[in-house]
């Protein structure tokens, strides 16, 4: 698997950037994970969008499927210019709350199917687990196994879903995992994470590799990075554009 960071900022971009927005590659071609305010221009410069495997959202706030309601629009003109899809777009989110869910079909462009956390499904011919996690609207963290490797993305989570976090993460290749807030701050925000706590739970998952996702623009990201190494001094920051081989 490869996993590209297509926009790392939360809950709105910074100048230039881009919110939540990661593809990963695997056996059967190219999944999108959550599609925030600027992840569709950037997709497009890696990906015909509709060569597109799947799309798989944690959940519907604006910052994580922003983009989704102007990629739709892609793959429905895609059509009309000679250029369809063989069959719909898978797409996977959460069931939850169902009229949220509702919205993400259009046209017969999608082929949506919504999961309720504990299940298992296989996206891409890629093996993936979901769980809930601590936030105001009901998100599912994903753990993503394919040819031995494992990669595991929190979604937005507070603290009190840390254990079912860490048990979803034990022993991972990589942890995507988000850090919106600073300790140091003293900040604290609802199903939200602090670079030290989201370190923690690396440390105690015992994770192979640490990228911290989800960063608020007004913080300078090397402050979040400094704070995690307090705790796991391999941590690394999701860079946008960076690639990371899971091999």
């Amino acid at each position: 698997m490869r996993l590209t960071i297509l926009g790392r900022d939360g809950p709105y971009p910074a100048p230039g950037g881009a919110c939540s927005g990661y593809l990963l590659e695997g056996p059967e071609g190219p999944v999108l994970i959550d599609c925030g305010p600027g992840v569709l221009a950037r997709l497009r410069q890696r990906v015909d969008v509709p060569q597109l495997a799947a799309v798989f959202y944690s959940h519907y706030h604006p910052d994580h499927v922003g983009d989704h309601f102007v990629l739709r629009y892609v793959l429905d003109i895609a059509r009309h210019l000679g250029r369809p899809r063989p069959a719909p777009l898978p797409l996977y989110g959460p069931a939850r709350p169902a009229e949220l869910a509702g919205r993400m079909p259009y046209k017969d462009v999608f082929a949506p199917r919504f999961l309720d956390p504990g299940e298992r499904v296989t996206v891409a011919g890629i093996e993936v687990e979901v769980r809930a996690t601590d936030h105001p609207l009901p998100c599912l963290a994903s753990a993503w196994s394919a040819g031995g490797r494992r990669l595991v993305y929190s979604g937005d989570t507070g603290p009190e879903a840390a254990d079912a976090l860490v048990e979803l993460a034990r022993g991972a290749d990589l942890l995507l995992i988000e850090a919106s807030l600073l300790a140091r701050r003293g900040d604290r925000a609802p199903g939200h994470l602090t670079a030290r706590q989201a370190a923690a739970i690396a440390r105690e998952a015992g994770v192979g590799r640490l990228l911290l996702t989800h960063l608020l623009p007004e913080y300078d990201p090397e402050a979040v990075l400094a704070e995690a190494r307090e705790v796991f001094p391999e941590a690394e920051l999701a860079e946008p554009g960076a690639t990371v081989v899971l091999s």
